[in-house]
């Protein structure tokens, strides 16, 4: 098949597993593309993908960047040039919306739009006012629809009234790459254990709780933190990590340029997000062995099992984190046991050879005619409703 990808080439989530898909459907055979703004940081120079950089104009009429009619007018140049079959877009806005004008301008070639959603497409950008219809609209309209887990996929359809909720085809991670061996053994004694934090550094992240388990745990064991990215609450987490007299425990890195290696280094995974769609930093960590301390919220219940690979708290609750995991640090044996769990678990059900399968098998239906084209006739919720949400 032949494929072009749209997503953000930000550290964000979707981006990742975009970037990743891309990659393991060129290295299967297909003619794979992805258009962006720049390079997504983990498009490799090996990755079998093409990349199109997405040119945006700066004219004094426009107040800001057309970046979206940029993006649909490359995608339809990509459609043209190489006979795409599949534009699959990851996130709603604006990547479905603006494969849904490519596909109409590019008529009538057999293009076809699959759109992944990812979490705050949904909870946060679409359910504003100003998105709610496109982001209605773009899911409706689709060919194919997925989410990343159940509980988006629940929250989907109950913010936006579907008729049939999305397919769910779970986040991956290659344990080629992402894998146990060469991992930092359990500390010798008097040696720091070494808690991770990675993400994009949102509000939803609670980057400050972050910084407070690590206190607690560091209070009774001798541990350093690395806070892993940039975002807005980076300048608030060092702030409170000098307000703690943590600043020689906690270093804040922006990258890094071998991801597993960090995974591998850490003994313990914190991601206590007001809730996550998914969690693929989670499962990066998992998948090299780490344990992992969420919230019990969202999609990472998906993700983490409970006493066996990692640990869940409610959301907010740093005292409930931080006795579980100063516990499991304290104890070898169990900490040793789950993080083999944790690798093992992950191949099992979060492999390469397990999910991208689900996605080629879709892009066949929407080929063949077969895909999750919504209702068009059921009403807007908002149009009932008598006003915006």
């Amino acid at each position: 098949m032949k494929i072009v990808f749209s997503c953000h080439p930000t550290l964000g989530g979707s981006g990742i597993v975009a970037t990743e898909l891309a990659t393991a459907l060129a290295r299967r055979g297909h003619q794979v593309h992805l258009a962006a703004c720049k390079r997504p940081y983990r498009l490799r120079a090996d990755s079998g993908v093409t990349f199109h950089k997405v040119n945006i104009p700066e004219y004094p009429l426009f107040m800001y960047p057309p970046h979206d009619l940029s993006l649909a007018n490359k995608l339809a140049e990509i459609v043209r040039q190489f006979d795409i079959d599949i534009i699959h877009a990851h996130y709603a806005i604006p990547h479905a919306i603006t494969a849904l004008l490519a596909r109409q301008v590019v008529r009538p070639q057999r293009a076809r739009v699959v759109t992944t959603l990812h979490g705050t497409d949904i909870t946060l950008v679409g359910s504003l006012a100003e998105f709610y219809d496109l982001t209605r609209h773009a899911m409706l309209q689709s060919d194919g629809l997925t989410a990343v887990s159940n509980w988006l996929a629940q929250e989907t359809v109950r913010r936006f009234e579907l008729p049939a909720a999305p397919e769910v085809i779970h986040n991956f991670v290659d344990t080629e790459h992402f894998r146990p061996e060469g991992r930092a053994p359990y500390p010798a004694p008097g040696e720091p254990f070494h808690i991770l934090h990675a993400s994009n550094l949102r509000p939803v992240k609670r980057v400050a709780d972050v910084v407070r388990v690590f206190a607690g745990v560091q209070d009774q064991l001798p541990a350093q933190l690395t806070i892993l990215g940039e975002g807005p609450e980076k300048g608030l987490a060092q702030e409170l990590a000098a307000e703690l007299g943590l600043c020689g425990r906690v270093t804040f890195a922006s990258t890094a340029n071998d991801v597993p290696g960090v995974m591998r280094s850490a003994h313990l995974n914190l991601l206590l997000s007001d809730h996550e769609s998914f969690g693929l930093s989670a499962l990066e960590g998992l998948a090299c062995g780490t344990p992992v301390a969420g919230s019990d919220s969202g999609g990472l219940p998906e993700v983490i099992t409970e006493g066996e690979t990692g640990l869940l708290c409610p959301v907010g609750e740093v005292a409930c984190t931080v006795a579980k995991a100063v516990t499991l640090l304290k104890n070898r044996t169990e900490w040793e046991r789950m993080s083999r769990a944790a690798a093992s678990e992950v191949r099992e059900r979060f492999g390469v050879e397990r999910v991208v399968p689900r996605y080629e098998a879709l892009y066949e239906r929407v080929l063949a005619g077969e895909g999750q084209r919504r209702d068009v006739s059921r009403s807007n919720p908002r149009d009932r409703a008598g006003g915006t949400r």
